[in-house]
C-alpha cells in the first residue's frame, strides 16, 4: 500500500505571514483586510501552516470563542493550494488542529460556517464527524445563493449530547439588530 505524503507543521508567524496570505487567497473565495491577517498571530494555538518539502502547501487558522456559556473552537480560514490537494494534506491540517483543541479539556466542539453549494466541502468535513447543525439563510451578501450551514464537531460525542438542527434567517436577526 502506498503511503500519503506527510505534512510538517509550523506556526503562523511574523516570518511567514506572506505565506498564509498567499495560500489564503489562493483558496478562500474572499478578501481579508491586513488587520484580519494581523489578528491571526494571536491565536497562534489554534493556527498552523502545513509544509511538504518545506513548502507552505495549506494553513488552518481557529480561535476559541464562548458560545452559550460554553467554549468552542470556530474554523476562520482553511485551504490546502490546489497542486496538493488530493493527498490527505486537508485531513493532516484539520487532525492537528482537532488534537491541539483537545488538549483544552473545556473546548467541546469545534464550528465552521460553510456556503450551502460546497458539496466538496460538506463530503469533507462529513468525513471528518462534522454535521449539519445550523441553516442560515441569507447570511452571505456577495455570492449566490446566499445562505450558509453551520457545520458542527462534537470532539466527545460519547459524552455530549446530539446538537439539534436549526434553521435562521440572518435577513431578519440584522433587522431585529438593528431596532
Amino acid at each position: 500500500m502506498e503511503q500519503k505524503p506527510k505534512l510538517a507543521f509550523g506556526e503562523i508567524n511574523y516570518k511567514n505571514l506572506e505565506q498564509f496570505k498567499v495560500i489564503t487567497q489562493k483558496t478562500l473565495p474572499v478578501s481579508y483586510s491586513e488587520n484580519f491577517y494581523i489578528k491571526i498571530l494571536t491565536y497562534s494555538d489554534f493556527s498552523t501552516l502545513g509544509y511538504y518539502n518545506d513548502i507552505a502547501v495549506g494553513a488552518i487558522t481557529a480561535r476559541i470563542e464562548d458560545k452559550d456559556g460554553k467554549k468552542t473552537a470556530y474554523i476562520m480560514t482553511f485551504g490546502v493550494l490546489d497542486a496538493y490537494r488530493r493527498l490527505g494534506f486537508g485531513t493532516q491540517l484539520l487532525n492537528e488542529l482537532i488534537n491541539r483543541v483537545k488538549t483544552h479539556e473545556e473546548i467541546r466542539t469545534i464550528y465552521l460556517h460553510m456556503w450551502v453549494s460546497n458539496e466538496i466541502g460538506f463530503q469533507f468535513y462529513s468525513r471528518h464527524g462534522f454535521e449539519k447543525t445550523v441553516y442560515k439563510r441569507n447570511y452571505y451578501t456577495d455570492i449566490e445563493p446566499p445562505h450558509c450551514y453551520i457545520l458542527t464537531k462534537r470532539l466527545y460525542p460519547d459524552v455530549d449530547p446530539p446538537i439539534p438542527y436549526t434553521e435562521e434567517d440572518t435577513e431578519k436577526e440584522s433587522e431585529i439588530a438593528q431596532q
